[in-house]
């Protein structure tokens, strides 16, 4: 395992520390979760009880006031409670998945290598691909000598010599094999000798009058190369099936000054490329054990992306805590809807029953009842009458019709419950006998409500519709005009 992926079990370890603290902690009698998510809502309540009195968030306020309107419990504490632990243990959860999905990346990733146990790089056999090594030479103390990357061929292969617009192609070699060098006249790198010229069907293979100088890929031997300097003829054979043209190129190699890592690069991948040439045939390529009297350690460099798997998952984790409030902030707003949704037959029933003559207090019985059925037989969850059954409760408990009015509309949070239910508030304590006829305006004016609301959420429909009918009308007119445009 590697010093990277060992990093990885930090958070993993942290975990272990906190189930530890937290195993012996009792959960509130809310919690109905077992097994592994029983645990990390343990460790979850935890943190929350160290943290709870030293952050105070922003929006805590508002998110308890949410959940006194959602939740209808008289224990807010242990509701609140059970919230923001379960948001922690979402992020506990992410994170824990997420170090060992990262750490197990790492290890997939520093495993799987081209050198074997022998120190040796395995070709693919006759058929099979070429493919590129990336390899890293260091010393026994760990200092890096060389970081390169070298082609692995097949073990067999055929060469096919190609021959065409040769003139041209001539003209153009010349400045391609130039690599770093400015001029042929003075060539103190390695040349780059191309076996392929791009736009031309062309094999090219080299021929030189000295070998010891350059070796036959383009590669200069700095120890041959005379102080003075030395004129090296290379011969490029233009191949095309049984055609062959040959042009001479000169080059005048002089003496470069390398530094000790640079002259390490070139020599242990000179040996590199001995190994390879000297190894052709065989299915193994040993790597060079020592260089200067050093033993050469080899490792093959991996791409190793756990830690942005690792980041992503953690900025994950964040994004899914912040949006557990903003899921909370929907609910509220899904409630504000569906209860202004639902007031105009509410108005309606009452003066319907009341005009039949029944109470206020058996209306909203025989509506709690009636939904209880309707919930019963898998019907959706309407707030309206949820809070109407906690109103009938109430009053069932022995509290006043007048405080139960008042709490109602309290709870359902919008100006028409609270003028309605105050209505109905003060047609206790006072009487009224216009009760019937402004429970009728009230009826007709929710109603009117209700139909404008309706249609302007028609309107903003046919708005978003206007951007998919633009792109519709757009691709009838490409489907119509290429075929026309085609026909000319």
């Amino acid at each position: 395992m590697s010093k990277v992926s060992l990093i990885y079990l930090i958070l993993p370890g942290a975990m272990i520390i906190l189930w530890i603290l937290s195993k012996d902690l009792a959960l509130p009698p809310g919690i109905t979760e077992s097994g592994i998510s029983r645990t990390f809502i343990r460790m979850s309540l935890y943190i929350y009880k160290r943290i709870k009195k030293r952050f105070t968030s922003i929006s805590g306020e508002k998110i308890r006031m949410y959940l006194k309107v959602l939740e209808q419990r008289k224990d807010l504490d242990n509701a609140e409670t059970e919230y923001f632990i379960r948001k922690i243990s979402i992020v506990l959860m992410m994170v824990t998945a997420g170090s060992f999905l990262a750490m197990m990346m790492s290890i997939s990733a520093h495993g799987s290598t081209v050198i074997n146990s022998g120190g040796a790089i395995e070709r693919n056999e006759y058929g099979g691909r070429s493919f590129n090594a990336h390899l890293i030479a260091s010393d026994e103390e760990g200092e890096e000598l060389l970081d390169t990357t070298i082609p692995i061929r097949t073990r067999i292969y055929t060469d096919e010599e190609v021959r065409e617009l040769f003139d041209s192609a001539s003209l153009i070699l010349e400045e391609k094999i130039l690599g770093e060098n400015e001029s042929l006249d003075k060539v103190t790198k390695d040349l780059d000798l191309v076996d392929h010229i791009s736009g031309y069907p062309f094999d090219i293979s080299w021929k030189m009058d000295n070998y010891e100088i350059m070796h036959f890929d383009g590669k200069l031997n700095e120890d041959e190369i005379p102080q003075d300097g030395e004129l090296v003829t290379l011969t490029a054979v233009y191949s095309y099936e049984k055609h062959k043209f040959e042009q001479v190129i000169n080059a005048f190699i002089v003496p470069g000054t390398l530094s000790d890592s640079e002259r390490a690069f070139k020599e242990i991948r000179q040996l590199l490329q001995k190994a390879d040439e000297e190894t052709v045939q065989k299915k193994v390529i040993p790597l060079p054990e020592s260089y200067n009297g050093k033993r050469i350690i080899w490792t093959e460099k991996t791409k190793d992306n756990s830690m942005l798997l690792l980041a992503l998952i953690l900025i994950g984790a964040a994004a899914s805590y912040v949006m557990k409030d903003k899921e909370l902030g929907n609910t509220m707003e899904e409630r504000r809807n569906q209860m202004l949704f639902d007031y105009p037959q509410f108005v309606s029933q009452l003066v319907l029953y009341m005009g039949a003559g029944m109470t206020v207090r058996n209306i909203l019985k025989k509506l709690s009842d009636a939904y209880a059925r309707d919930r019963e037989r898998g019907g959706k969850k309407r707030y309206l009458y949820e809070e109407i059954q906690r109103s009938v409760r109430e009053l069932s408990a022995g509290t006043s019709e007048t405080q139960v009015y008042e709490h109602l509309g309290l709870r359902c949070g919008m100006q028409q419950y609270t003028r309605l239910f105050t209505l109905l508030s003060q047609n206790l304590r006072k009487g009224n006998s216009e009760l019937m006829s402004l429970l009728s305006e009230e009826s007709k004016k929710a109603f009117e409500e209700r139909m404008d609301k309706v249609r302007k959420a028609g309107e903003e429909a046919g708005t978003k519709l206007l951007l998919p009918m633009v792109i519709m009308l757009v691709i009838v007119m490409v489907i119509i005009m290429i075929p026309a445009y085609l026909a000319f």
